[in-house]
């Protein structure tokens, strides 16, 4: 696809955005094995005690690299402030987009869905003058609600009382947040969460927990992982790590295993979050950019195909961080034969250099994957022309 192409969509398209793990690295990791383990030891009917150790363990890893790390956002993390950057560039040049096109019967919101659980994206904007919608209203306890994406800014000029649309950012957290608690029947934001658990597992022996890498830094396989806690069990005082499994269940979130929906997605608010996803997808002229995310997530991956198949107007395009993952995301998204509307694009680097080094390679020269600094060039080289003849013959 060419920037052209891509450019004309923008224009004319309402606007969505899918974002997974990826993006947030190198602060944030990806989950490595930890879905997969934690399925296994679920799937698993022994009574031993021996799951109760993986389990924990497993947990451990998920908030030490994930959870823990928004708990403090450190100016001294040279990896923080490498993704924070990338996520300030994402937003200034998206605001600058909603600005600067010409379509004036669409809105100037942009869904931002994604399965990250951080606050990434709250912290970059904290003082940036962006708007971001979260879906919390209130001051002093901020309570949750999906209505609150039907909410609109607009601004009036004081000498003439003209309006005008302000833009914004939906952020759609379908799998939850670090920050979510129910209370009453409700969800509100507790950022104190983190600190119950960071409580919790200090007060645990580090024995008592199984290290899920060799001492050359290479992931065990389960079977290590599960010898491993067998010893540990053997000398594991009685309820152990019940305090932290109460605090990290204090999390409203869906853990990251295979059988997620099987229980969560009768949840009203992950129903209704999915809800919302699936009806942007069918809005008409809309279009779905996808970063950092692969559709290992069964669920999204049906849901994102039956719309392309079901709204022609709909256009998919997934920015694949490298040109090996290309069969992935086809099998994930069940596309190995094509789509019925040809309305879904895998971009590798090497595709879409091909499509654009004629014309914009000095563009294509900084590209070698797709990671969120790459992506957000693309954006930016189709900002800088919207408004000064870009792809006039």
């Amino acid at each position: 696809m060419t920037l052209d192409i891509l450019r004309n969509f923008i224009q004319s398209s309402n606007i969505n955005f899918l974002y997974g793990s990826g993006i947030s690295r190198p602060y944030l990791s990806t989950l490595g094995n930890i879905e997969k383990w934690l399925t296994k030891v679920a799937e698993d009917d022994s009574k031993e005690t021996y799951k109760e150790v993986i389990k924990a363990s497993l947990y451990k890893a998920y908030c030490e690299e994930v959870i823990l790390k928004n708990q403090f956002f450190s100016n001294f993390d040279s990896n923080f402030l490498e993704t924070k950057s990338a996520y300030a560039d994402f937003f200034s040049v998206c605001n600058e987009l909603m600005n600067k096109r010409n379509a004036q019967l669409l809105n100037k919101q942009i869904n931002l869905f994604t399965t990250n659980i951080d606050l990434l994206a709250e912290n970059t904007l904290e003082k940036s003058g962006i708007e971001l919608n979260d879906g919390f209203r209130g001051t002093l306890k901020p309570v949750y609600n999906e209505s609150n994406f039907q909410i609109s800014l607009s601004k009036s000029s004081l000498q003439f009382h003209k309006q005008a649309e302000v833009p914004m950012f939906n952020l759609i957290k379908v799998h939850g947040a670090v920050n979510w608690k129910e209370q009453d029947g409700s969800i509100n934001s507790d950022t104190m969460l983190m600190f119950d658990i960071q409580q919790a597992l200090d007060k645990i022996d580090k024995n008592y927990f199984v290290n899920l890498y060799k001492a050359d830094g290479i992931e065990k396989t389960y079977d290590e992982v599960k010898t491993d806690a067998d010893d540990i069990a053997l000398l594991l005082p009685d309820k152990a790590y019940d305090k932290f499994f109460d605090a990290y269940n204090q999390i409203v979130m869906i853990n990251p295993t295979k059988d997620k929906f099987r229980t969560s997605v009768l949840d009203y608010h992950f129903y209704e979050l999915m809800r919302i996803y699936s009806n942007a997808l069918e809005r008409e002229n809309s279009i779905l950019f996808v970063m950092g995310f692969s559709f290992a997530d069964e669920h999204i991956a049906q849901i994102t195909k039956r719309a392309a198949d079901t709204n022609p107007t709909l256009q998919v395009v997934v920015f694949a961080y490298s040109d090996k993952d290309f069969d992935t995301y086809k099998q994930n998204l069940g596309i190995e034969h094509g789509c019925s509307n040809n309305n879904i694009l895998i971009l590798t680097p090497t595709n879409f250099k091909n499509s654009n080094n004629d014309k914009f390679g000095d563009l294509c020269s900084k590209i070698s994957n797709f990671d969120l600094k790459t992506i957000n060039l693309i954006f930016k080289e189709i900002s800088n022309n919207i408004h000064s003849g870009y792809g006039a013959k």
